[in-house]
């Protein structure tokens, strides 16, 4: 791919400075990454080696991973979990989003990439081919955007067409950016979906400051899914200021102009926060915290378990009429899916083969 000036001054204003690890000199993705951003390198044991003035965003930190590759996702304590499997590919991110969890545990970090993709990939074929009787569903954007800096190191281009043979695989790369481009001319693309989180456009401009706008988004799903990628969307969070229900059943409408077939599933979650991040929201005075939030079971504040039933509600019908997707909750109680969905997932057609248990 050419690397377009576009790609370079966007980065250059994100980092000053390279760290990365001798085990991780030799990839080409790291030099790839070096060369085109001409920034200062240095090498280092381990990341207890970079300077303290540098551990922060402003420092892209190159290294090979430590320890399990593939990761099922954390879930949390009587919730609902739908047994997706994670790759921390890309750690970090500067999209600058005010609700952003990461902050309670990577605040202090550099952006940080594991440029050995063979190991995940071969261990992902191994799981999926050891679950033939059910779908295996793997992303990237657990700890950091999917695609943000992918046009650097341009690293799910190898996940896609190294899990493309696998029926029962949908590979997911989630963002909050337009950078698609570097996909579009993989031919042999699989069940790769390229997903979307998205919220009103009133949300991304005063909350999600540094992503790419609504319309950027949408344009870029367009992009892939002429280009034959699945498609996925996430309404996570959803913020309940007021006006929130026109602005996100208006948003939903923006969905119609998809092929509903290429929709491959479309996640909701509500507005959550841990308490230590509550903190670090509360320093920028974001209006969204004066709402009513209580303590949850797994410890992280959400709206009113009533307030949530009615918002999932509203968004999941509406959802399901426009798209007729497989719509589920991120991380809710089998209360708030019996009343917004009319039963658990397990027990409903279209999300059933999201939410069965992942054999290791």
């Amino acid at each position: 791919m050419k690397f377009l000036n576009y790609y370079k001054n966007y980065y250059t204003k994100i980092f000053d400075r390279i760290y990365i690890t001798e085990d991780a000199l030799s990839y080409p993705e790291s030099k790839k990454a070096i060369e085109r951003l001409s920034l200062p390198v240095k090498e280092v044991v381990s990341a207890k080696d970079i300077h303290k003035e540098h551990l922060n965003s402003k420092t892209l930190f190159i290294t090979k991973r430590k320890g399990a590759a593939v990761k099922s996702c954390p879930g949390t304590r009587r919730h609902i979990c739908c047994n997706y499997l994670t790759v921390d590919l890309y750690e970090g991110c500067t999209l600058g989003c005010s609700y952003c969890i990461m902050k309670s545990y990577l605040n202090f970090s550099p952006v940080t990439v594991y440029v050995d993709s063979s190991s995940p990939i071969e261990e992902i074929r191994k799981i999926a081919l050891n679950n033939k009787d059910r779908i295996v569903r793997v992303g990237t954007g657990e700890v950091g955007d999917s695609l943000q800096f992918d046009p650097l190191f341009e690293m799910t281009a190898d996940f896609i067409q190294g899990l493309a043979n696998i029926e029962n695989l949908y590979f997911e790369a989630k963002t909050k950016t337009c950078f698609v481009d570097h996909l579009l001319e993989i031919k042999n693309k699989g069940n790769g979906v390229i997903s979307f989180s998205i919220n009103p456009e009133e949300i991304v401009l005063t909350e999600e400051t540094g992503a790419f706008s609504l319309k950027e988004r949408l344009d870029a799903a367009a992009k892939v899914v002429k280009a034959g990628y699945n498609l996925a969307f996430h309404f996570d969070p959803v913020i309940c200021e007021e006006g929130w229900e026109s602005r996100y059943l208006d948003t939903i409408e923006k969905l119609s102009v998809f092929p509903k077939e290429k929709i491959k599933w479309i996640s909701i979650g509500t507005l959550r926060y841990p308490p230590d991040l509550k903190e670090k929201i509360a320093q920028t005075e974001r209006p969204y915290l004066f709402d009513e939030f209580v303590p949850c079971a797994d410890g992280k504040y959400r709206y009113l378990q009533r307030r949530r039933k009615e918002v999932y509600r509203k968004l999941y019908n509406r959802l399901r009429d426009i798209t007729n997707s497989s719509v589920y909750f991120c991380m809710e109680s089998n209360t708030v899916w019996n009343y917004a969905a009319g039963n658990v997932p397990g027990n409903l057609p279209d999300t059933i083969w999201l939410f069965r248990a992942i054999k290791g």
